[in-house]
């Protein structure tokens, strides 16, 4: 189960209402992908599984969108935050920042117990009221503009010498 904290601030990227969400489960509807959003020159969705890979969670993945345009062998390497909205206090519950490389083999990653069904369905937690949920996601690309340094230390010989001495 992934360690969540709170915020204040909003998503920068993504908001999503679901509106009558217990109809999802009576019409069998299983999991929701949202419309692409674009955050740094990607197209993205985000995925909830409302029975998760386990029927006592919800689970939420990022995932990229219309990589059609992308290079052979493309990979980008991002760090994603998925959110859940509290429509009591106004704070969002949010997963740790989580650094994925998203590839073509592999471009989709998540949470598979992002929340249990039992701590989202008491209406005390804020996180479903009057039959709305609020998710959001921020995904921020690592670029690749790293500075490579190598030091190499051979045949050192140091020649000084420092006596410590501690008194009460």
């Amino acid at each position: 189960i992934t360690a969540m904290e709170t915020r204040e601030a909003s998503p920068a990227h993504l908001l999503v209402k679901i509106e009558s969400f217990s109809l999802l489960g009576t019409c069998s509807i299983d999991e929701y992908e949202t419309r692409e959003f674009v955050a740094e020159d990607y197209k993205w969705r985000l995925i909830i599984y409302f029975n998760g890979k386990n029927c006592e969670y919800v689970s939420v993945s990022l995932a990229m969108a219309d990589t059609s345009s992308l290079p052979a062998n493309w990979e980008v390497n991002v760090v994603f935050n998925i959110f859940l909205y509290n429509q009591i206090s106004g704070n969002y519950l949010s997963s740790p920042g989580r650094t994925r490389c998203f590839l073509e083999t592999k471009s989709e990653w998540g949470i598979s117990k992002f929340i249990s069904k039992k701590i989202l369905s008491d209406p005390s937690n804020g996180y479903l009221v009057n039959d709305n949920i609020v998710f959001g996601a921020e995904v921020f690309v690592v670029k690749k503009d790293a500075i490579i340094e190598c030091v190499s230390l051979n045949n050192i010989n140091i020649h000084y010498k420092h006596d410590f001495s501690f008194h009460q």
